[in-house]
């Protein structure tokens, strides 16, 4: 069982949003690197490598739920497939550009604190993510359709679960515009 950090500080995602997430990923899952931002027991990325991915990177910054997360990875005996970094997700750049690039990307920020407009804004994304990877973000339902994204990446999908959404954004190929309707 996956132990989590007492309290309010932790908002962990929902068995039912973490299986609608991974099973929409399903096929593509097998032999990916993942990226769990914002990771506080870190299920997801835990959930991930229990359906196949190859490795997981685990971004927190909190050292109480980061000590959590390493726990649950001795427990299950995945310390040769993850990583934990405990750092704010906006500064662990600098690290996971030395990492190779990840097939995806999961966000689940603090609701309502604008974490997901800045991951768009201001992560080079064609850097982090694999060419055909993908980048999902859970955040309040308060944004139907989804965060604008950036010039390099595009929203392929947007669903919502009781007071939560997900948003998939994959890579932008090059010679596709950002523009709606150009090519």
């Amino acid at each position: 069982m996956i132990q989590s950090l007492p309290g309010t500080n932790t908002r962990p995602t929902s068995s039912r949003l973490r299986q609608a997430w991974l099973n929409s990923l399903q096929m593509s899952l097998p032999d990916s690197r993942v990226l769990d931002l914002f990771s506080g027991s870190g299920a997801l990325g835990l959930e991930a490598l229990s359906r196949g991915a190859a490795f997981v990177v685990f971004v927190e910054e909190n050292p109480k739920a980061a000590a959590i997360i390493q726990k649950n990875i001795n427990s299950l005996d995945l310390k040769d497939q993850t990583r934990v970094l405990i750092k704010r997700a906006e500064k662990s750049f600098q690290l996971l550009s030395e990492e190779p690039p990840f097939q995806f990307v999961f966000a689940d920020p603090p609701y309502e604190q604008g974490y997901e407009e800045k991951l768009l804004a201001d992560w080079p994304w064609d850097q982090v993510l694999s060419e055909d990877g993908k980048l999902c973000i859970e955040s309040a339902t308060r944004k139907a359709g989804g965060f604008t994204p950036p010039a390099t990446l595009k929203i392929i999908r947007d669903e919502r679960y009781g007071d939560s959404q997900l948003t998939f954004y994959s890579r932008r190929a090059e010679n596709e515009s950002h523009l709606p309707g150009v090519v």
